[in-house]
């Protein structure tokens, strides 16, 4: 049998086709987001999957590849990323980590800058991709195999960093089973804490004390323009920073969110409407936050706000990443792919949440008088050597179900065909981001408020399943932002 080698001519002719295409793809994505009328719009299968030309690493992803196969678990130290040459990467790698002080403790929160070689990544925002319940860093950088992640690609063409909430990123990893109660939050990078002090942060991670550090984080770290991708949970992040004077200026009017949902006070808001049910109404919505697949809000019933909503592979299996996932072969189970990834991921992820974030976001702002008696039980049972102050912290609850909304100019939410947290293919017009992105509309009437669907059966996790098709899908979105 004989082999045919491509020539030089013939080699640039296909590269050429593929850019070319890529351009195609990209009009079309403008095109779709264009389209004033329609409530939705969805970019097919096919266009979706030709996307990723262009992105393509110097050294192909090997460099920091081979830095994660050494590291127990695959908990690499980002400290040696910043270490490698950018000529090597693509883009100028730098870890940066801010403390900072809130409720009378210190926090850290965590960022992996990516400085774009690209010159014309000047030209458009910092993209800031913050993580959701339970993950970190890891997610958004590498895929489940160590290969390049979404950020690696995004920085090919963007200015990137990569935010870790305080507690889900600890050097090494964690040694403890993902059941064990000795695992705990990273709250400080440079040392442990007791037990009593864990179980108090874990009911102080509030959205305003993460906010606190994340603009911290942005202010002293980026300049120019801000567009914040809050994934999951972390969507309440990104709407938060509306209210912030500083933040509101370099969001300049825009907003893209990727599975982020809207803010929590609008599951209220969406009761109520489905309630009265006036002609104008949007939609009620029945995916989302307690749809299949969703991280149901924990009621004080099931457990203690001190105590950790830990991942398993039931929860992973009702509907997160599924064959599109790396580990995914052939015949493998929803529940055995779940189970896989906890395994392959058991160190360098989290895998917890603290209850508190999971209340908040999910809207139940009924449980703000049993959040108050059971911290003010906890510091009691502690003695309160940390003099955090009850009130200032009950003062700040809840701060999800008063996102200020209106002051928007472009607005896009990108959303995976099988995410079922926020996606209802068999009826669109149920799903929850149908409904934020109707009422952003009817607060912001001069705004384009956008809602794009990626066709593929991606899920939650689309950052893990298809990276280098949703870098460049998502870059051709922030080149639509005007």
């Amino acid at each position: 049998m004989k082999f045919r080698t491509l020539s030089a001519v013939t080699l640039s002719g296909l590269l050429a086709t593929r850019a070319f295409a890529n351009v195609t793809v990209e009009k079309k994505i403008w095109t779709l987001l264009d389209d004033p009328k329609s409530t939705y719009v969805s970019l097919g299968t096919d266009d979706f999957m030709s996307l990723g030309d262009g992105f393509e690493l110097p050294d192909g992803g090997k460099t920091v590849t081979d830095l994660a196969l050494k590291a127990p678990g695959g908990a690499f130290d980002p400290r040696d990323v910043a270490k490698i040459p950018a000529t090597t990467l693509g883009y100028k790698a730098d870890w940066i980590v801010e403390r900072y002080k809130h409720y009378n403790l210190d926090w850290d929160i965590t960022g992996l800058r990516l400085t774009s070689n690209d010159p014309a990544a000047k030209k458009y925002p910092w993209l800031i991709i913050m993580n959701g319940g339970a993950a970190n860093v890891y997610e958004f950088y590498v895929d489940l195999k160590n290969r390049p992640g979404w950020g690696q690609f995004l920085a090919q063409k963007l200015n990137v960093m990569i935010v870790t909430i305080p507690g889900n990123f600890k050097y090494g990893g964690w040694d403890e089973p993902i059941t064990s109660e000795k695992r705990q939050p990273a709250y400080l990078l440079d040392r442990d804490l007791t037990m009593d002090e864990y179980e108090v942060r874990n009911c102080l991670l509030t959205n305003v004390n993460v906010m606190k550090g994340l603009k911290q984080l942005l202010m002293k770290n980026t300049t120019g323009d801000l567009l914040l991708i809050g994934h999951s949970t972390s969507g309440e992040l990104a709407m938060l920073a509306n209210n912030d004077p500083e933040l509101r200026a370099r969001t300049n009017g825009r907003y893209l969110g990727w599975g982020s949902g809207g803010p929590a006070r609008m599951d209220l808001v969406r009761d109520a409407r489905a309630a009265a049910k006036p002609a104008d109404a949007a939609p009620a919505g029945r995916g989302g936050r307690a749809a299949a697949g969703g991280a149901p809000s924990a009621p004080r019933e099931r457990l203690e706000l001190h105590l950790l909503s830990r991942r398993n592979k039931q929860t992973y299996a009702r509907g997160y990443s599924r064959w599109l996932n790396p580990l995914y072969e052939p015949g493998m189970s929803t529940m055995e792919i779940a189970e896989k990834w906890l395994e392959v991921e058991g160190r360098r992820r989290a895998n917890f949440k603290q209850q508190i974030q999971n209340i908040e976001h999910g809207g139940d702002i009924a449980l703000k008088g049993w959040i108050e008696v059971s911290l003010e039980a906890l510091l009691k049972k502690t003695g309160n050597p940390w003099k955090v102050n009850l009130e200032e912290v009950s003062a700040e609850l809840f701060s999800t179900h008063f996102t200020k909304m209106d002051g928007y100019q472009q607005m896009v939410w990108t959303v995976a065909h099988y995410d079922r947290n926020h996606w209802v293919p068999e009826d669109p017009m149920t799903a929850t981001e149908v409904f934020f992105a109707t009422e952003y509309r009817r607060i912001n009437p001069d705004a384009k408020v956008r809602l794009i669907i990626w066709d593929p059966l991606m899920t939650h996790y689309g950052h893990v399943e298809l990276p280098k098709q949703l870098a460049s899908a998502t870059y051709s979105v922030v080149r639509w932002f005007k």
